[in-house]
């Protein structure tokens, strides 16, 4: 191993060291995603998800399951790295990769237009707090219509997550 100065970037992860801490963004590897699935161009939304939006199994013809599966991965990569506000939409969104409908694609769509509108997020380490804060968030079978139970945590050190 040698030592060739600061690093700027790492598997795919701008660093960015300011007074205010440290940023961790992939903005250029969302750019990248949103150009191979044409939504370099597209309208931005606010939000990755409609609330009002029922996700459920598909009862129609399947769209094409190879893409879906691409977009999603492709959404996994950056969810497990920088951008932790699509996670509970990727996760639903995941359930179906195995027979996806419209409404799926859909779905889908409108997080790539949310992702365009927060191309440049990511996480800010700085060096307030200096403690470990810990979240929890647990549904325990309240969805009446699969009967799953979810649960969700969240560590924050200097104000940016680290599990």
């Amino acid at each position: 191993m040698k030592n060739m100065e600061e690093t700027d970037v790492i598997l795919g992860i701008k660093i960015i060291r300011d007074n205010d801490g440290i940023s961790l963004s992939q903005s250029h590897y969302i750019e990248k995603v949103l150009g191979r699935f044409n939504y370099k161009d597209c309208s931005p939304v606010a939000t990755p998800f409609d609330p009002t939006y029922k996700l459920t199994r598909n009862s129609w013809r399947p769209i094409a399951q190879l893409e879906y599966a691409k977009v999603i991965g492709c959404l996994m990569i950056a969810m497990t790295s920088t951008r932790l506000d699509i996670t509970f939409t990727v996760g639903k969104l995941s359930r179906y990769t195995s027979n996806p409908s419209k409404f799926h694609r859909h779905a889908i769509r409108r997080v790539l237009k949310y992702l365009k509108k927060t191309q440049d997020y990511g996480l800010l380490y700085s060096s307030y707090p200096s403690v470990i804060e810990g979240y929890s968030e647990a549904n325990w079978i309240t969805n009446k219509e699969n009967y799953a139970s979810t649960s969700g945590w969240i560590y924050l050190l200097g104000g940016g997550a680290v599990s």
